[in-house]
């Protein structure tokens, strides 16, 4: 019996050394080791391989940058280490603390692993519902950032397939139109009538060429001096920038090209429209101001 108390008293002596505090005593000592053996660098270095998404790993990563905030090397690694964690919204949240200035390299890491976190968020939600619909615009709007910084063609057939694997088909149309070239156009005939704007701008937009059927109506509106051909030719040029679905394009070239029609309520009313379709309120009160004969800056009349 005495035999046997003194086996149960090992085994429970064993369990309680097996308790959570003493297992967290381990880790942190763990940790203080990694600290004591490595430079800094050298293990901010070994912290910062893309396979290694531990959770020892990522609790000395949230320490130390509760220590260090704003130091933006930092966030980059934590980050790194929620998307080989398959972490989305961490590494989101991770990147939101990042400060400027920022290196052009970092601001190109940075853009690079929001766009990783958007694809791996899509995936994990429900199609079309509320959530995917929204991060669905950021990823859109990340993918366009990195078209502007020059994405080569192989990133951007990347883009496009990631976009069909998320269910993105309206970016993924949009990166397929920009990947297509423009077929070369026939030679005209030898006794064929000299084309005109309308006839090039059509021939344009079969090509898909949206942006250079609108310059060809911009171009040609500079040339007239009737105020309803000039009108119409606005109108067209930004249509036609709306029908390939380049909204805020549209909105650009209307405010350029708006000069001389400034006054007219036709044109301001349509502008109005054309801005609530860019996500541009506020630019869409402008216009309804400016239409009714109202001061822009206070509302009375002008």
């Amino acid at each position: 019996m005495a035999w046997n108390l003194i086996v149960n008293k090992v085994k429970t002596e064993r369990e309680r050394f097996a308790g959570p505090l003493v297992i967290s005593g381990l880790v942190g000592a763990g940790l203080l080791l990694l600290v004591v053996l490595y430079p800094e660098k050298s293990l901010l270095k070994l912290l910062g391989n893309q396979e290694v998404s531990s959770p020892a790993q990522r609790r000395y990563l949230e320490s130390l940058l509760r220590l260090r905030s704003g130091d933006n090397d930092l966030v980059l690694v934590l980050a790194r280490s929620y998307l080989a964690s398959k972490a989305p919204l961490q590494a989101l949240e991770t990147l939101d603390q990042l400060r400027e200035p920022l290196t052009a390299e970092a601001r190109k890491t940075s853009r690079s692993m929001r766009y990783e976190a958007l694809r791996q968020r899509l995936l994990s939600l429900p199609t079309g519902s509320s959530e995917w619909n929204r991060n669905r615009q950021l990823f859109a709007g990340q993918i366009e950032l990195m078209l502007q910084e020059g994405a080569t063609r192989t990133e951007t057939e990347a883009y496009r397939a990631d976009a069909g694997r998320v269910g993105d088909s309206v970016t993924a149309r949009r990166l397929q139109t920009l990947l297509t070239p423009p077929p070369t156009p026939a030679p005209l005939p030898a006794a064929s009538k000299p084309a005109t704007p309308a006839s090039s701008a059509s021939a344009a937009i079969a090509r898909r060429d949206y942006r250079g059927a609108a310059a060809i109506y911009f171009a040609d509106m500079r040339k007239s001096r009737d105020m309803r051909q000039r009108r119409q030719l606005f109108l067209s040029g930004v249509r036609t920038l709306q029908s390939g679905n380049l909204m805020a394009e549209a909105l650009a070239a209307g405010e350029s090209y708006i000069n001389g029609l400034a006054d007219d309520r036709e044109t301001l009313l349509f502008m109005s429209r054309l801005a609530l379709t860019a996500n541009r309120p506020d630019r869409s009160q402008f216009y309804i101001r400016r239409a009714l004969g109202m001061s822009a800056a206070n509302g009375g009349a002008s």
